[in-house]
């Protein structure tokens, strides 16, 4: 299950910050890369979409990561997450196997398979320690301002420290990751989850047609050079709800990463019977229909 494979990668990234006693923030996995005599070298020949990795001859290991990407905070997070190949129970067999030595991972939150997802949640462990992390997010304020704080406090990508903040938070927030009309990825936080009994968007839903978000992915050019909208969103064009409120909404570019982050979120948490999720018994027609299906549209990109 993903929750038992997080609380795993948790649980792991901890134990190797006490094994380096590392406390400092910035955390260096090159450091730790080098206590274990692996090599990390850049490379500019990682086919696209591959962010970085992991090579095995014999009982050596070595670190490629991609010069494509310009983010420092996101080079690093794609060492962090080859080292939790590295140190991740059951990994280094099953990637390795049948005398492969070669193992790409592919960038930015996008793998469904298992293994890649582990090591995500273990980068993101040891990289934004949870203790620290949920300390600092009451004072990083909201918003974009917020994860562009915490990530230059933690030496990570908007993106990783995004969903970092989503998890870990108190407060109704969603994080979405999107390029052109399509959504790749939503998450949301338990308070947001569990308060408004939505429906997460899923890979592929479309962007509503009238929000901040998609005004900004109307142009590449705007996704290309870092631009960042805000304005207010409405919840039931989102998700999957029944009843409706206004949320926060900003959206900024990812540069070469070519797609955009979208941060939603709200003042407060309402009541719950305020808010309930869609009838069981309700006729069928649009607002039974999940995200993906209500606002699905052939892809441009």
């Amino acid at each position: 299950m993903a929750i038992e494979r997080d609380w795993k990668a948790e649980l792991r990234s901890t134990e190797i910050l006490r094994d380096f006693t590392l406390e400092d923030l910035p955390i260096d996995p090159f450091k730790i890369a080098a206590g274990k005599d692996i090599i990390c070298q850049k490379n500019s020949s990682l086919g696209l979409g591959i962010s970085g990795c992991m090579m095995k001859v014999g009982d050596n290991f070595g670190i490629l990561y991609s010069t494509k990407f310009s983010s420092e905070g996101f080079l690093r997070f794609t060492v962090a997450h080859e080292l939790g190949h590295y140190f991740m129970d059951g990994h280094v067999s099953h990637l390795f196997a049948n005398g492969e030595t070669l193992h790409q991972s592919q960038s930015g939150f996008l793998s469904s398979d298992a293994y890649e997802r582990e090591a995500d949640a273990f980068a993101a462990g040891l990289l934004m320690p949870k203790v620290l992390f949920q300390r600092a997010i009451d004072d990083a304020g909201e918003g974009i301002n917020a994860i562009e704080q915490l990530a230059s406090r933690y030496g990570t990508s908007l993106t990783a420290t995004a969903i970092r903040l989503a998890k870990l938070s108190t407060e109704p927030i969603a994080v979405l990751c999107s390029r052109g009309d399509k959504v790749d990825f939503a998450v949301m936080s338990d308070a947001m989850r569990e308060n408004y009994h939505l429906t997460w968007p899923k890979r592929g839903a479309g962007i509503p047609a009238n929000s901040v978000t998609a005004k900004l992915n109307s142009n590449e050019t705007n996704v290309r050079t870092s631009q960042r909208r805000a304005g207010e969103a409405s919840l039931a064009n989102w998700f999957h709800a029944e009843h409706d409120c206004r949320f926060n909404e900003e959206a900024i570019g990812l540069g070469e990463y070519g797609r955009t982050l979208t941060i939603l979120w709200g003042d407060s948490v309402p009541d719950q019977n305020d808010f309930r999720g869609a009838k069981e018994d309700a006729d069928d027609g649009d607002e039974n229909l999940l995200p993906s299906q209500r606002f699905y549209r052939p892809s441009r990109y």
